[in-house]
């Protein structure tokens, strides 16, 4: 069944919350040249397995387990590969039906200022022949796996414990910006017919472009159902430039005369996920006092304008001048 927009707001309000739990963690450590002695063991709070933030409870979820992979540093347009493992999200159940899961991967506050820069060297996937896929957002996926709230692995790999998990039920892999470069990846492995096949879907905001045409294609005939959301002005799905990168074929580009929201033109806030939700769905997200409580949701939400109406505005010039290039 398609995600609807008002679905699709919702589901990017989870990224809103997966987003905030990363953001109140303390700093990762620097990596030591050697090796530290052992320490105690970790609480059972600690930097992969952060609280749950109280909003998911609120929207009818529960978190079963949590997605790690090792941190990127994203300075100077670079992404630096450390071995510091860092939390990427989580997976939860629905609370009212046990058969629903989502599983979302959190973005990244430094993702535009790393596409001003970043070279986005292409590989060949792994186990798709003829197909490439990007360098630096492979390398983080190759790492990702899935933890229970003590930091226990479960699985071999992030898709197979997510898939040991969902068992016979239904899963929608959410993410936005890094976080949907990511999710596209997971969600490919995932629909594969001896994992979760048809039982996987997705809904990407921001989405960067993550292969070649041979990639997405594949990704389109192993993904029954999928959705792309890519704002007219946001430059994060503009990149990689060239190198044979692709957007993925089923993609809803938002526009800012079609949009439920004004959007403040500005490189950040054309990439917020919270401007994204309020396109999508306004009242959903911007009047829903129980979304945008943090000091950073309040911030992000300061680049919505308000329901967007006919006047002529500069996102609206923008966007007819962006189209008239295309």
């Amino acid at each position: 069944m398609t995600i609807t927009n008002a679905q699709a707001a919702k589901l990017g309000c989870l990224s809103i919350f997966a987003m905030d739990m990363y953001t109140s963690l303390p700093p990762n450590p620097v990596p030591a040249s050697t090796p530290p002695a052992p320490a105690a063991p970790p609480p059972a709070w600690n930097r992969l397995t952060p609280s749950p933030d109280p909003r998911i409870a609120a929207h009818g979820w529960t978190i079963v387990a949590y997605i790690v992979a090792h941190d990127a540093v994203f300075e100077s347009g670079k992404s630096i590969m450390g071995g510091i493992d860092a939390y990427y999200g989580f997976v939860a159940r629905s609370a009212t039906d046990a058969t629903r899961f989502v599983a979302v991967v959190r973005g990244t506050n430094g993702m535009v200022e790393w596409v001003e820069d970043a070279e986005f060297v292409p590989i060949p996937h792994p186990t798709l022949a003829g197909a490439t896929v990007e360098q630096g957002f492979w390398g983080i996926y190759a790492s990702m796996r899935l933890v229970d709230g003590n930091g226990r692995q479960l699985g071999a790999s992030a898709a197979d414990g997510i898939v040991s998990m969902v068992g016979t039920g239904m899963l929608t892999v959410v993410g936005h910006s890094l976080g949907s470069a990511l999710s596209t990846y997971l969600t490919y492995d995932l629909a594969d017919p001896s994992r979760l096949g048809a039982r996987c879907s997705a809904c990407l905001f921001a989405s960067p472009q993550t292969g070649d045409g041979a990639f997405a294609a594949a990704f389109d005939k192993a993904v029954v159902d999928y959705r792309v959301f890519n704002y007219v002005l946001d430059v994060v799905p503009r990149v990689p430039i060239g190198l044979g990168y692709v957007t993925l074929p089923r993609v809803t580009v938002l526009q800012p005369a079609t949009s439920e929201a004004s959007v403040r033109v500005n490189l950040f806030c054309n990439h917020h996920v919270v401007c994204y939700c309020a396109m999508l769905d306004y009242d959903g997200t911007v009047e829903d006092p129980a979304i945008l409580v943090t000091a950073d949701d309040k911030v992000c939400a300061a680049c919505i304008r308000g329901p967007e109406t006919a006047a002529p505005t500069m996102a609206k010039l923008l966007a007819a001048g962006a189209g008239a290039l295309s």
